[in-house]
């Protein structure tokens, strides 16, 4: 599918009679913010929470100097963690802004989700979702199971 991808904006290119310019997709999730915000303060911090990635960079200069990875998710990005937790929850898609707004209502104490990488020798900048998808829809089973009503809103707070 790359290379697909990749000759035809090569064709396009050509036929436009214009440069191809390779950028790496997640410069292209930061360039796209300054479309609806304007230049990026320099240096900055980026995070990049999407379905399929979680990352934190620092960018010096968009355009004249590389983005600096400092960290990734080492298993699940948040936005597949969200999406996931959300259709057990019985949420719409995508996951992020319905348990947002499901949340909005909720008690984040009410519900005890781990915290992953807490622990003094892990890496400052990683991530990981895998654990809190687990544990939030053991919890969501665990109510289906027992017959009781899932308190969402507070489950979504929590997840948060």
């Amino acid at each position: 599918a790359l290379q697909v991808g990749l000759a035809g904006a090569k064709s396009l290119a050509y036929a436009a009679g214009v440069p191809l310019y390779g950028v790496h997709h997640l410069a292209g999730h930061v360039a796209a913010d300054t479309l609806e915000h304007g230049p990026l303060p320099t240096p900055c911090v980026v995070l990049i929470v999407s379905g399929g990635h979680t990352s934190l960079l620092y960018v010096r200069d968009l355009v004249r100097e590389p983005i600096l990875h400092l960290g990734d998710t080492l298993d699940d990005a948040a936005g597949e963690c969200f999406d996931k937790v959300a259709r057990v929850m019985g949420l719409s898609y995508p996951g992020g802004p319905a348990i947002d707004r499901a949340a909005r209502d909720g008690d984040p104490r009410a519900v005890d989700f781990p915290r992953p990488l807490t622990r003094p020798g892990d890496d400052p900048y990683a991530f990981s979702f895998s654990g809190l998808k687990t544990a939030a829809a053991r919890w969501v089973e665990k109510h289906r199971a027992q017959g009781v009503d899932l308190p969402v809103a507070d489950g979504a707070a929590a997840l948060q």
